[in-house]
């Protein structure tokens, strides 16, 4: 898959919360969603963005202009 793939609402809502320094639980709170979903999401957007963790999915997110 590309990296300029998009990502999905969530996964980009989820990224862009977590650039701003929002754990998973508080992520989860905000979206009123589980911490389990956070994760997963990010974990997606991690593969899609092929990045293995989510402070790189943050960086090549904010680099290709998706959040």
């Amino acid at each position: 898959m590309s990296k300029s793939g998009s990502l999905s609402p969530r996964q980009s809502e989820c990224l862009r919360l977590a650039a701003q320094g929002k754990s998973s639980p508080e992520i989860a709170l905000l979206l009123g969603i589980s911490r389990r979903t956070v994760d997963q999401r990010i974990a997606e957007a991690c593969e899609r963005l092929q990045v293995r963790n989510r402070t790189q999915a943050v960086a090549e997110a904010v680099r290709l202009g998706l959040i």
